[in-house]
Formats: C-alpha cells, structure tokens, sequence
C-alpha cells in the first residue's frame, strides 16, 4: 500500500492517478485559511490539500469535488482515518455538475493543467493531468460564482501555461492578489506559479520560491514552508 504519511495525517494512495507531490506540498503550505469558514475543493484526488488545509483550521468546513471514482475513494478513506472525520464531504463527480446552495470564502484547487502535448494512453491519468482551456473556462466562472465577496481562490500552474490561465481569470472577473513563482531549482528557472485571485482589486504581492539546490537537497525556504507538515525530516540528504 503507498502511503505519505504527514505530521497529523497520513495519506493513502495505492489507487489515485496522481500521488502526493511537490505541487501539492507547497500549494497546501501557501494557502492561507485562517479567517475562512467554508472551503471548496476542486479535483481533490487524494485529500492531500483539505486535509492540510484542516490541519491549518481546524474549524473550517470542506466540501471536496472528485470525478475519479478511485480517487474519490481513497479521498473519503484518508479525511475519515484522520483528525477531522466530521469536517469535510467528499462530493464523486464533475465539478460542472456540481451544485452547493452555500458560498465559499476560500477555493483552491491543483488543476490537470496540461493544455497541450501527447497523452499517456491511461484515461484516468490523463483525465487527472489535461484539461482544454474551454473546460478551464468552465471552471472559472462557476468557481466566480461561488466565491464570496472576499474570498480568495488558489491555484498552481505550469509557468508555460500561466498566461493562459491569467488570461481566463481576468476574462471571468478575478483579480491576481498574489503570484508565486516556484523554481524547480538554481538551473530549473519558473516551473510552477501558486496564485491567488479575489474578487476585489488589491495590490498584488509577488514573491518567489526555490524547492532544491544542485546538488538536490531541499533549500532551506522549501523546508520552513512544508515544515508543519512533512512527516520526515527534509534535511538529510535526498
């Protein structure tokens, strides 16, 4: 059984398409949940971000959308074994299906953000890792509308697809508040970009993180960041 065991939780992914990653490591340290009540996850896959975010409040309250009915699963396996059991549902569907009579003042989501390039043959994977920039735009207006007036919605990208995903945003009436751009390393420049969007127009906060060295040992910025959750220590030799 593969399992990622964090500090509080621990995730289990035997089944899921797309296992616990960087992406969602650092997706899942940098958004902020103090002040939300209501979240909304979008392509929750295994639970890695709501159950980091839980373990951030506690107190929130999380509705987690998944079409793949394995992931789905193994979602609802990992929010039940852990702290919170009570404070989160697992919705199995397409989020265009979606429906919630409550609003959310906090969404985040790691996207399948792949817009182009060859498909790997597995379904499961690709519905996980690709998405048309049509369905990305179907995304953005519903995630508008369901986002309270002063909300904040995160996402992480590829930095070669950023520009279309700002693109749609702006389309569909969010402002940028924050952009951080992830290098993979030193000599692997701006491979991701965390964003957070609102509905209200504010100075936008820019920032940048670097996640290893050359010699591919976690910097020391990577390491506080992820610290409150990482069940091993990052600083032994990788």
């Amino acid at each position: 059984m593969s399992i990622f065991r964090f500090k509080e939780f621990q995730i289990i992914q035997s089944r899921n398409p797309l296992k616990v990653g960087t992406d969602s490591m650092i997706l899942g340290s940098l958004i902020d949940s103090q002040h939300a009540t209501r979240a909304l996850d979008i392509g929750s896959g295994t639970g890695v971000l709501s159950l980091m975010v839980l373990q951030s409040n506690p107190n929130i309250w999380i509705d987690a959308v998944e079409i793949n009915p394995d992931s789905a699963a193994e979602c609802e396996c990992n929010i039940q074994k852990s702290p919170w059991p009570e404070s989160a549902q697992v919705h199995f569907m397409d989020y265009r299906n979606f429906s919630s009579k409550h609003t959310y003042d906090l969404i985040f989501t790691n996207p399948p953000f792949y817009m182009d390039g060859l498909k790997s043959g597995d379904d499961a994977l690709d519905q996980a890792k690709h998405i048309q920039p049509e369905m990305l735009d179907v995304w953005m207006k519903k995630t508008y509308d369901y986002l309270t007036e002063n909300g904040i919605f995160y996402l992480i990208f590829p930095m070669n697809h950023w520009m279309e995903c700002a693109q749609l945003a702006e389309a569909n009436r969010f402002h940028l508040t924050k952009k951080i751009i992830i290098h993979g390393s030193e000599d692997k420049l701006n491979v991701r970009v965390v964003a957070a969007f609102s509905k209200q127009a504010t100075e936008v906060m820019y920032s940048e993180l670097t996640v290893r060295h050359r010699d591919g040992n976690y910097t020391k910025e990577y390491i506080e960041l992820t610290a409150a959750f990482h069940g091993t220590d990052l600083n032994r030799k990788s």
